[in-house]
């Protein structure tokens, strides 16, 4: 059932139709609707929501919002569950726009203007098919650092045949030309990974354009349909997508299609390989640090424990910065790769929290931010200004000001939180990190074979393994140490020392 338009049936068709999937959102839809209906544009644009039956509040939400935004948002609502494809195929039939801006009801955006810079590009760029900016990839569970989805190495202007290695364009970030595509074909609903899809059938028709900006969220959370499969299980996806796309493609980009289609089973071959000597070492219910880096997927050990190791999360510090019961101070050292949560206290021991305010650089808060401008009940309040803080050279600067409300004393103390991830300096700090894996009850270290470089580079890390740790496993896939029992020598070496 569609919502229909409040407007006038004269009302000029919108520039952007920014069209929206949803099924049980119901702890992201309210952000993502915010932050589509903050836009500031020098056009008219419109928000279609196609609401999948869900099971949760999902469909209450959105239409809730409708009500109050009935000029600006209309409606999908799906008597029964159709399926992602099915959704979206609808609301592109019903959409109006010059324009196509994709939202998913989990992701939202940053920006207020991030419509206008899309539009003002593709105006200046006729010969884009369409245009995608940079978003900052975050991990709901928290179990590793947010990181940008798009390189550093990105080029303004890109074709089909750099989309073909992999997918650099985040959903969210994505606006297309309507009018380039016409009718979609009919086996492009079937397909797993529709957004790359997608980007693939436009850049038939026009080239690839880049913002480097981050002006929107991905979020990666469990209930993902991409991310909640395992590394095997999505290379074998990336398979199946290659060759059903080479196929419905007519072979027509055979030559670069097969190069990749070998590289993904080169690939796969290596994780099932690994998997299954691990399986074979490992005794059942194993406690597993896996080396790895930053954003690697870990094999999928069954009935196994999966830590990685370096820790992949970042680092959070806290310090004093100001005192008084009100006042104004400087903070000119914001930078671009970390977080900064400024907290009001009531008296100097931090017993009870009367206000906070997150400080972020460049427009890419991880999310909403928390600024209390105006006073609370108690007539406490902090608030940064500006914020976000525009980059400097290397740091940009903002001004914290605050009260208690009472006149009563107060201490401020900013928690920051490095966004980068810290692979470790030395030997010895990568030592120390896997001991204090071990003492929380690891017992086995797997090395798979494209990280066997990093026990180069970490000499002293090797000779600590070899010199304390029996090696379980010693193959062309992986090596596994045994961390539950040290040799009687090992333990007499590190006394020793």
């Amino acid at each position: 059932m569609t919502v229909p338009d409040s407007s006038p049936a004269t009302r000029p068709h919108p520039r952007v139709s920014v069209v929206t999937n949803t099924y049980n959102h119901e702890h992201y839809i309210a952000q993502a609707v915010e932050s589509a209906l903050m836009q500031k544009a020098q056009f008219d644009y419109e928000i279609l929501i196609g609401e999948d039956c869900s099971s949760d509040s999902t469909r209450k939400i959105v239409c809730e919002y409708a009500a109050r935004n009935p000029s600006r948002i209309r409606l999908l609502l799906h008597p029964s569950n159709v399926g992602g494809p099915a959704s979206f195929k609808q609301l592109l039939a019903e959409s109006r726009g010059e324009f196509v801006s994709i939202l998913e009801g989990d992701d939202y955006w940053t920006c207020p203007d991030k419509l206008q810079k899309q539009v003002s590009f593709l105006d200046q760029h006729p010969e884009c098919a369409l245009c995608f900016h940079n978003a900052l990839r975050i991990y709901e569970d928290g179990s590793r650092v947010p990181v940008v989805y798009t390189g550093a190495g990105q080029t303004r202007i890109s074709a089909l045949e750099d989309l073909w290695q992999h997918n650099f364009i985040a959903t969210c970030t994505a606006m297309f030309r309507k009018d380039v595509l016409g009718d979609f074909p009919e086996w492009y609903y079937d397909l797993p990974l529709g957004d790359w899809a997608l980007w693939i059938l436009c850049a038939q028709y026009g080239k690839i354009g880049y913002i480097d900006e981050i002006l929107g969220v991905h979020r990666i959370h469990s209930r993902g349909l991409w991310s909640g499969l395992d590394s095997i299980q999505k290379l074998e996806g990336l398979i199946a997508f290659y060759e059903t796309m080479n196929a419905n493609l007519d072979f027509r980009f055979n030559d670069i299609v097969e190069h990749w289609v070998s590289a993904r089973r080169k690939q796969l071959a290596g994780e099932c390989a690994l998997v299954e000597a691990a399986q074979r070492t490992l005794p059942p219910a194993s406690v597993v640090i896996v080396m790895s880096r930053a954003y690697d997927d870990p094999p999928p050990l069954k009935g196994h424990q999966v830590w990685a190791f370096p820790d992949p999360l970042g680092k959070q510090t806290q310090r004093h910065f100001a005192s008084g019961s009100v006042g104004s101070a400087e903070a000119p050292w914001i930078g671009a790769d970390a977080t900064y949560d400024f907290r009001l206290f009531g008296g100097v021991a931090r017993d009870k929290l009367l206000a906070s305010v997150t400080v972020r650089q460049n427009a890419t808060p991880l999310c909403s931010p928390v600024s209390d401008k105006e006073p609370r009940k108690s007539g406490a309040f902090i608030e940064a200004s500006p914020n976000p803080v525009p980059p400097g050279t290397k740091y940009g600067k903002t001004t914290i000001n605050w009260s208690t409300g009472d006149g009563s004393p107060g201490i401020i103390y900013v928690a920051l939180e490095d966004q980068r991830v810290h692979y470790p300096a030395n030997s010895g700090e990568a030592i120390e990190q896997l001991e204090t894996l071990r003492a929380k009850g690891g017992e086995f270290l797997l090395v798979p074979r494209k990280l066997f470089s990093w026990l180069e580079e970490y000499v002293g890390l090797k000779e600590h393994l070899d010199s304390h740790y029996r090696l379980a496993q010693d193959d062309e896939t992986c090596l596994i140490y045994d961390l539950r029992e040290m040799p009687s020598e090992g333990r007499l070496g590190m006394a020793a020392r």
